[in-house]
């Protein structure tokens, strides 16, 4: 009898051992679930958060964490774009370049720069034609208006022209250049700027620091 009593003592304490384990591996179960799906909540919210956040890089500027529709910003980005995709070449890449920047321009002002384009093209090939524009930030200038409704902005902003031939630096200019911008929808895949470009002219200057004194280089389009 005792050892009957010492067995049922032995498998009761066994049995409220294992139900002690089990409670705990159900606890950690629960939380463990809880856990994963919170994470996987967190990471799909991170996904979609990179996802709809487009980078936009500003030569020059200040490292920090700025909103991506903030107007300055992308006013600035795509001045640097266009003014340097035009101005800032050699024989070798010139065509590339103008080709990245036909989607961003308006309809009208697309049309009418095509021959400039080719004759760009056409010189920087055969006269072995390069050059490099610097910009005066500091002189960047954002005027904004609607127009029919439409978001404008007039941009203007100064810098030294210098051009190339032959390897040779054969001048150096300064100039003023105005663009009027149309804004439209960002598209990273589109138009990652959300500008479209509506005018665009160059104005060679005495200096940096005076009116532009000649008449514009050109009005149609880049040359």
């Amino acid at each position: 009898m005792d050892f009957i009593a010492r067995a049922g003592n032995f498998i009761d304490r066994a049995h409220r051992v294992a139900g002690f384990l089990l409670v705990c591996c159900v606890v950690l179960g629960v939380t463990s679930f809880c856990q994963w799906q919170k994470n996987v909540e967190l990471n799909q919210l991170l996904v979609r958060n990179t996802e709809r956040l487009p980078v936009i890089v500003v030569p020059g500027a200040v490292p920090g964490k700025y909103n991506p529709q903030e107007d300055t910003l992308l006013v600035s980005a795509f001045v640097e774009f266009i003014t340097q995709s035009f101005n800032t070449f050699t024989p070798s890449n010139v065509g590339r370049q103008l080709d990245a920047v036909s989607p961003f321009m308006g309809p009208s002002l697309l049309v009418d720069s095509r021959s400039a384009f080719e004759r760009k093209v056409r010189d920087a090939e055969n006269l072995k034609r390069a050059s490099l524009f610097i910009p005066d930030r500091s002189t960047l200038k954002i005027k904004a208006y609607q127009k029919n409704s439409q978001d404008m902005r007039d941009v203007s902003i100064r810098g030294e022209l210098s051009n190339f031939a032959a390897g040779t630096l054969a001048e150096v200019v300064p100039i003023q250049i105005d663009m009027t911008f149309a804004k439209t929808v960002i598209n990273p895949d589109v138009n990652r700027y959300g500008m479209l470009l509506v005018t665009y002219k160059e104005t060679p200057l005495i200096d940096m620091n005076q009116q532009p004194k000649l008449a514009p280089i050109n009005t149609d389009g880049p040359q």
